[in-house]
């Protein structure tokens, strides 16, 4: 992902036009591949060493921006780490209790000299703590010079080390800044309008799958054509939580991207003072996914219920949901679980609603009774509010959890629903 002081863009008539690169230049094609030899040749090195090698590479280039885009791309595939026998912490305050014993101990024409100060805290690190080896489970490894040396600043952030990287190709790495470049447009909005043409419907649920994943605030409708139109908040439509729900906004375009026959219109607040301006992106652009669609995305704490559920050792059993509701042509509904009473029959849809505000929850509850299934929850996560309305006053069918849904509040429910069947 890029930041917001590396994206490039301009506004031609109010509409916010990114600066998408031609992903065959053979110059930046050239240049991109030189930026990825440079990081295997620096795989083990510092990570200061290799920014020095970055910029000897741009020199004199006046498209600083471009090289530190792609630098930035490449930077996110990294993992660093401080490399040192022990914590740079304890190498520092032996070197620093070493120093200030030297001090105390010499004399006015000569405080201490740097080699016997290293040399002393060398000795201390190296002596055992314990007064018997044998007793110690795992003693600490003799720190010699060397070691001392090499481990008193590994913390620092040019200090640490590239232990690895996720390797791409040149085209890649083109195809990925263009990407990156809506993206970040995408930071800035406060709505969002795709259109999606007729289509398989398996391919359609996935997409939306992936939005319920990314826990987006969403509207679906379906077209007179058989396609469907998808309304998303913005994060700048936020009053909290805008930067982690930006990211979930932004993460979703490439799934968007493996799509045929759409289209998407923004409403971004561009530039320093926010002015409002349009944005619009379809299949035609050009832009490729460094992503694939497949699967069926879910949160990894969502994933949790069902085995739950079932060692409750209670009446009702749930699964996956698998459909797509239409809400009397105003809205659909995938459900995240569909739970079943076998003894009555009774059915209990579930949509786990994501980033939420109270607005938007009371306008989905209202859709719901008018055009929802007869029995559903709607379940919100507490971390996952976006306004400032409290948790005040909801209704009884609205589930709220903190980090994910459990099994027995759940359960609680769903015996209320057999409940007022019975009576």
């Amino acid at each position: 992902m890029l930041t917001a002081d590396l994206v490039s863009a301009r506004i031609v008539r109010k509409k916010v036009r990114p600066r998408y690169v031609n992903a065959r230049d053979p110059e930046l094609l050239e240049l991109a591949a030189q930026l990825i030899e440079t990081f295997d040749a620096h795989e083990g090195a510092p990570r200061g060493e290799l920014e020095d090698a970055l910029r000897e590479i741009q020199g004199n280039d006046t498209d600083f921006l471009l090289h530190r885009s792609f630098a930035k791309l490449l930077f996110d595939r990294c993992t660093f780490e401080a490399t040192s026998v022990r914590e740079p912490e304890v190498l520092r305050r032996s070197v620093f209790e070493a120093a200030a014993e030297a001090w105390r101990g010499s004399d006015e024409t000569m405080r201490f000299e740097r080699a016997s100060v290293l040399a002393a805290a060398v000795d201390a690190l190296s002596t055992d703590p314990s007064a018997d080896d044998s007793a110690v489970e795992d003693p600490l490894q003799p720190v010699t010079l060397e070691d001392l040396e090499a481990g008193l600043y590994a913390d620092l952030k040019d200090e640490q080390r590239l232990m690895r990287w996720r390797r791409v190709g040149a085209d890649w790495l083109l195809r990925r800044y263009n990407v990156a470049l809506a993206q970040g447009v995408l930071l800035r909005a406060s709505e969002l309008e795709i259109e999606l043409a007729a289509d398989d419907p398996l391919r359609h649920r996935a997409l939306f799958r992936k939005i319920k994943f990314h826990r987006l605030m969403h509207r679906i409708a379906r077209r007179d054509d058989g396609g469907w139109r998808v309304r998303l908040d913005g994060p700048l439509s936020l009053f909290r939580a805008s930067g982690k729900y930006g990211l979930a906004m932004a993460n979703f375009l490439p799934t968007l991207l493996c799509f045929d026959g759409w289209r998407l219109e923004a409403r971004v607040r561009w530039g320093p003072k926010r002015r409002p301006c349009g944005f619009e992106l379809s299949g035609d652009d050009g832009l490729r996914s460094h992503q694939r669609l497949d699967g069926q995305w879910r949160p990894d704490e969502l994933t949790w219920l069902p085995d739950q559920l079932a060692a409750l050792d209670a009446d009702w059993r749930a699964e996956v949901g698998g459909e797509i509701v239409d809400l009397g042509g105003h809205g659909v509904l995938v459900p995240d679980y569909v739970f079943h009473h076998a003894p009555s029959g009774q059915r209990v849809v579930m949509e786990i609603f994501g980033f939420w505000n109270r607005g938007a929850v009371d306008a989905r509850l209202a859709l719901l009774r008018r055009h929802g299934p007869e029995r559903s929850i709607l379940a919100l996560s507490s971390q996952l509010a976006c306004g400032r309305e409290g948790l005040d006053d909801l209704p009884g069918e609205v589930y709220v959890y903190r980090t994910h849904p459990l099994a027995r509040k759940v359960l609680a429910l769903l015996r209320g629903f057999v409940a007022k069947v019975s009576e």
